[in-house]
């Protein structure tokens, strides 16, 4: 059985770069793509205004539209008391999916901090976390989704908007079992693998608000009972390439990364 989930960031309505066209794109190849989940990385709007945020509850609607749609905010949405905003026009700031007969679970969790680009997870929901991620059997893909990165990107200068607690998150990663984490935030597609866990970060999909060489682009996972692939796929023209791939497999009734390839370059 295959299970598709679109992962695109950073939409930021209300941006100068922008562009209608790459919007408009990405609804056209989400709707060729025809993906069982859409997640939504965060930062919907630029400085979280409330024309900004009805911008991005009608983009929202049509995803929706399309398939089963999350989103959580960004660093962006939670400028000028955003967050309020977010609550009212696209829904809850976390959320848990389950889907048994695909084999995954994922989580989303809300790392904005009002008025700074810096992010964290904190207590509560760490707490949260633990408590939902102790009811799951262990054969199921353990995903979690946060806007903030987890681990540097390359080829995004110098290092800053850090998650302030990213080292409690990612104990509790390795304690609870987490395979897969997705990020947005610095516009700059990467993939980084720590201690069997994937980590991965979406570009900007529908602004040119881009670094050195990259494009506008969004991922795509591809869940099979064995493997997983991961594809990038560039908002502008249509082009998809593989990013990743990923052999997987029960160890002990426990869900398993075991080996991957790793094909992105930034060149």
């Amino acid at each position: 059985m295959e299970k598709k989930i679109s992962q695109i960031s950073d939409i930021h309505f209300g941006e100068k770069n922008f562009s209608q066209h790459l919007k408009n794109n990405l609804l056209n190849q989400l709707k060729e793509e025809n993906p069982d989940l859409i997640i939504v990385s965060g930062d919907l709007t630029t400085e979280g205004y409330i024309h900004e945020y009805e911008q991005a509850a009608d983009f929202v609607d049509e995803l929706r539209s399309i398939t089963n749609t999350y989103t959580i905010p960004g660093n962006h949405d939670a400028r000028n008391v955003g967050l309020i905003h977010f609550e009212k026009l696209i829904g809850h700031r976390k959320f848990t999916h389950i889907d048994k007969s695909g084999g995954f679970a994922i989580f989303g969790l809300d790392s904005s901090e009002p008025d700074i680009n810096d992010g964290q997870i904190g207590i509560d929901q760490l707490n949260w976390l633990r408590k939902e991620m102790e009811k799951l059997p262990n054969d199921l893909c353990k995903i979690a989704t946060f806007h903030h990165h987890l681990l540097p990107i390359p080829q995004t200068g110098r290092e800053r908007n850090i998650l302030l607690d990213s080292g409690d998150l990612l104990r509790l990663f390795s304690e609870c079992g987490v395979d897969f984490v997705l990020n947005g935030h610095k516009h700059v597609p990467n993939v980084w693998m720590i201690e069997k866990m994937v980590v991965l970060n979406s570009g900007t999909a529908t602004t040119r608000k881009l670094r050195g060489n990259t494009f506008p682009s969004h991922n795509q996972l591809l869940i099979h009972d064995n493997d997983i692939r991961v594809d990038l796929i560039n908002t502008e023209t249509g082009a998809k390439r593989e990013m990743a791939n990923y052999s997987v497999r029960l160890e002990q009734e426990e869900y398993v990364v075991c080996s991957h390839n790793h094909l992105l370059n930034h060149d």
